[in-house]
C-alpha cells in the first residue's frame, strides 16, 4: 500500500515567522497536536511545531526557537512499510509527506493508519496484540497533583497514563491533553544573586540581586482524580489487533490499558505499538 492512500492531503501548515500566540489560535480552532513548518518565501519544510512543546516553553515567543527540525518524511509513492518504520525508528507519531522540492503535500499520522487501514484489516482478527503492548508501564496515583502527574507522563515520553487507587486498582486513565487544557501561562517575577566581579567587591556590605519576568505554565492545584477518564476502555492480552483498532477509532482515543483476569493492570497498548504489525506481515 502506498502512503498516498492513506495520508491527509494539504494538511495546515504554519509559515515563519511566526508567534506562538499564533501557533496556539490554530491549534484552538482545529483541535490537532501538531503542524508542519514551512519557510514563508520557499515553502520548503522546516519540521514540526507540537502543542506540547508550545506549552512546555511558555516563555519562547518566537515559534521558530520551538520548531522541531529532524523529522521523518516520506514521498506519497512511498510504501506505508517506510512510513511505519520512520515513525518508529524516530518515534514519532506522523511523516511529513513532500515532493522533489521538499514541499508538504501531505501528513500520514498514526491515527490515519489505525482508521484507514488496520480498523478495516479483518485479515488481522487473527493476531493478537500479546506481543505488541507494553508490559513496563508508569502509573500515578489518585492523589497526584496535577504538577507532578504531567512530569511523571513526560518521563515515561507517553501521552497518557494509568491512574490506580490506594489499593493499586486500575481507576482511571489520563492524558495530556487533560492536563494541559487547565492549564494558563503566568509572569512571575524571579531574582537571582549577583555573583562578585573583582577582589574589591568583597567590601558591599549587601547582597545585590537581580530581578527579572518570567513566564511560567501554571496547572491548577488539585489531585489528578479530579480531571482522569473514569469511563475506561479495555483491552485484554489475546484481544485481536483489528479489535483494539476498532475500539481506538469507536472512542477516538490512541491508547487502552491491558487488564487480566479481574481487572488487574498487566500494561498499556498504544496505536504505535499495533501498526509494528504492518512490518511483520
Amino acid at each position: 500500500m502506498r502512503v498516498k492512500t492513506l495520508m491527509t492531503s494539504e494538511p495546515v501548515v504554519v509559515e515563519l515567522p511566526a508567534t506562538r500566540e499564533y501557533a496556539l489560535d490554530l491549534f484552538r480552532k482545529h483541535k490537532v497536536r501538531s503542524f508542519p513548518v514551512i519557510n514563508k518565501n520557499t515553502k520548503a519544510l522546516v519540521g514540526i511545531i507540537s502543542i506540547k512543546r508550545v506549552l512546555l516553553h511558555p516563555d519562547e515567543e518566537q515559534l521558530a526557537m520551538l520548531v522541531k527540525r529532524d523529522v521523518p518524511t516520506v514521498r506519497p509513492n512511498d510504501d506505508l512499510r517506510k512510513a511505519v518504520r520512520a515513525m518508529l525508528e524516530m518515534d514519532y507519531r506522523r511523516v511529513v509527506v513532500v515532493d522533489e522540492e521538499n514541499r508538504v503535500i501531505g501528513v500520514l499520522t498514526v491515527g490515519d493508519i489505525v482508521r484507514r487501514y488496520l480498523a478495516k484489516n479483518e485479515k488481522l482478527k487473527n493476531v493478537t496484540i500479546e506481543n505488541y503492548y507494553q508490559k513496563n508501564v508508569g502509573v500515578v496515583w489518585r492523589g497526584t497533583p496535577l504538577k507532578a502527574a504531567l512530569k511523571a507522563l513526560l518521563l515515561c515520553n507517553a501521552m497518557a497514563i494509568p491512574v490506580i487507587d490506594d489499593e493499586g486498582n486500575l481507576i482511571g486513565m489520563v492524558d495530556e491533553t487533560d492536563l494541559l487544557k487547565d492549564s494558563e501561562v503566568i509572569r512571575v517575577m524571579k531574582s537571582t544573586s549577583l555573583s562578585a566581579s573583582s577582589e574589591e567587591d568583597w567590601i558591599l556590605e549587601s547582597n545585590p540581586t537581580l530581578l527579572f519576568e518570567k513566564a511560567e505554565l501554571q496547572l491548577p492545584k488539585k489531585p489528578v482524580e479530579d480531571i482522569m477518564n473514569r469511563e475506561l476502555v479495555v483491552a485484554t492480552p489475546h484481544m485481536s489487533v483489528y479489535d483494539v483498532a476498532q475500539k481506538m477509532v469507536k472512542y477516538e482515543i490512541e491508547q487502552l490499558p491491558v487488564i487480566r483476569g479481574e481487572g488487574e493492570l498487566v500494561g498499556i497498548v498504544r496505536d504505535m505499538d499495533i501498526i509494528k504489525v504492518i512490518l511483520n506481515k
